[in-house]
């Protein structure tokens, strides 16, 4: 089965730095930044955010996990099959896929995550996209999300690169739909530790960031 190749981690390591922008919390949901309004979103293995905007704050991320996959799982039961993951995230792909032509650009998927991205504190407006001195044209450090420059990334999977743009094996500046479920497909067997082709909670709390990713 194919594998997210070491030149495609380096480009998506590229895009974090352009597609992040958001405050990760501690993996177990201590801390400040727990249930902060301003907090990271936390994301499903298949990118789908679950926390942020109208979804509320970010808690505990393998407790926020879980409750994904008593959602997304027929048994409803907190477990998810392989056919589950990967039917949720073909779903999750036609979300982010905005003009529905097969691709995930770096534009859409910053269209489709505006929503969830957190917002500062009233007394703490965030400087407009370019505005720090050197950041890129038309963007910043900040990311999609808006977020101020050198704010903490938003909460994924284990990797430190971005839970889409990671799966651009080619190179090509964008994601089709069976590079997607490629790296969903080595998603689901990285996470399935006890190989017995389902999911349960222990095993989706290991897509909460590390302490390593979080420094």
């Amino acid at each position: 089965m194919p594998r997210v190749t070491m030149p495609g981690l380096a480009m998506a390591a590229l895009f974090g730095l352009a597609l992040a922008g958001c405050g990760t919390a501690p993996a177990d949901g201590g801390g400040p930044e727990r249930g902060r309004p301003g907090a990271a979103p936390v994301f499903s293995p298949n990118a789908e955010p679950l926390t942020g905007g109208p979804l509320g704050p970010a808690g505990a991320c393998p407790a926020v996990l879980a409750d994904w996959g008593r959602r997304v799982g027929a048994r409803h039961d907190g477990t998810l099959s392989r056919a589950e993951f990967l039917a949720d995230a073909e779903a999750q792909f036609a979300r982010m896929d905005l003009d529905h032509d097969g691709f995930i650009t770096a534009d859409e998927l910053s269209e489709y995550r505006e929503p969830f991205r957190p917002r500062p504190p009233e007394d703490k407006p965030v400087p407009p996209p370019g505005a720090e001195r050197g950041g890129p044209p038309g963007g910043g450090r900040g990311g999609p999300f808006g977020g101020p420059p050198g704010a903490p990334r938003h909460h994924a999977t284990a990797s430190s690169a971005d839970p889409v743009m990671s799966a651009d094996t080619n190179l090509d500046f964008k994601v089709s739909r069976d590079e997607f479920l490629r790296q969903a497909e080595h998603q689901f067997e990285t996470l399935d530790r006890d190989h017995d082709g389902r999911l349960d909670a222990a095993e989706l709390a290991r897509a909460c960031p590390s302490e390593t990713d979080e420094r």
